[in-house]
């Protein structure tokens, strides 16, 4: 399996988190230093980062070689006022990839919330606030009408199970997958995440290799989790702290998980998420990503 490899903003410290930050690395220094590392694709980050539509990404990425892989979309799956507000975001999302050609899908992905955000981590905590039969019925219509929306566009969707959301453990992606059409509503699959809501990376790709539409590879440093899960951190402390961690380092088999997936031909987006970096960090951050593409090399053999 030799998907072809992509980065991502969030790696260089540029994501949802650390989006009104005015020390953020800037996007032609990252994308320079992400073209240099042998990267051909790129993911396309906060709202405006790259751009704010289809002319300006297209011709910020154009410079250094870049094709745009994917972009992240949040929805309120469990609040139909919410999700109706959220449907404007995914179309500006969707008309950015439509509209620059983009190789990869529009992500969807349960928002965080504060009720999912006290339990994340911790599958013990979790089953009080999962959501229920009829509304995980009602959720994953929302989903597929999102996805059926960016379909009418012209863009796949792939949905992103995600910390601190509704569809977080297996079990509720389970239920998501099982109330969903397979032909329209795919999976990003991220290693990290995975491992955070109690699920095992490597039986993952197994048992649903078949709607895996994107794939996001994340290592997980134990240690910390084991902080997450016995209370000590919360989840967006634990964030700060190296959650997702170097590569090689943590708790993914990425070796295995790969060996998992003999059949996907799409992206592979190599994450490391990290919340505070700046220009002065840049040598630093591309050192542990040299590292961490030499660890996808090996696992890929």
């Amino acid at each position: 399996m030799t998907p072809r490899l992509a980065s991502a903003p969030c790696t260089w410290g540029v994501w949802e988190r650390t989006v009104d930050r005015d020390d953020l690395v800037p996007p032609a220094l990252m994308l320079e230093t992400v073209r240099d590392l042998g990267y051909t694709g790129i993911e396309l980050g906060p709202p405006g980062y790259l751009g704010d539509d289809p002319e300006s990404v297209r011709a910020t990425l154009e410079p250094f070689g870049l094709a745009l892989v994917g972009a992240f979309a949040p929805i309120r799956i469990a609040d139909e006022d919410g999700f109706e507000s959220d449907l404007a975001f995914l179309d500006r999302t969707v008309a950015v990839l439509a509209g620059t050609g983009a190789h990869g899908p529009v992500v969807l992905a349960a928002d965080e919330n504060d009720v999912r955000l006290r339990v994340a981590g911790r599958p013990g905590a979790r089953a009080g606030t999962s959501l229920s039969g009829e509304e995980m019925k009602r959720a994953a219509a929302r989903v597929e009408r999102a996805a059926s929306r960016a379909r009418d566009a012209g863009v796949a969707a792939a949905f992103h199970p995600h910390t601190a959301t509704y569809i977080e453990g297996p079990e509720e992606v389970a239920a998501l997958l099982e109330s969903t059409d397979a032909r329209l509503v795919k999976i990003a699959f991220d290693t990290g995440h995975c491992v955070v809501g109690g699920g095992d990376p490597v039986a993952f790709a197994r048992d649903y290799g078949d709607r895996i539409a994107h794939l996001h590879l994340k290592d997980v440093d134990p240690r910390v989790l084991d902080r997450v899960r016995s209370q000590e951190l919360t989840v967006e402390e634990a964030w700060e702290q190296g959650l997702f961690c170097e590569f090689g380092t943590g708790a993914v088999d990425f070796a295995a998980v790969l060996a998992a997936l003999p059949g996907y031909e799409g992206w592979a987006v190599v994450e490391q998420d990290r919340v505070a970096v700046g220009a002065d960090d840049l040598p630093a951050v591309r050192a542990v990503e040299e590292r961490n593409l030499a660890a996808i090399a090996a696992a890929r053999g």
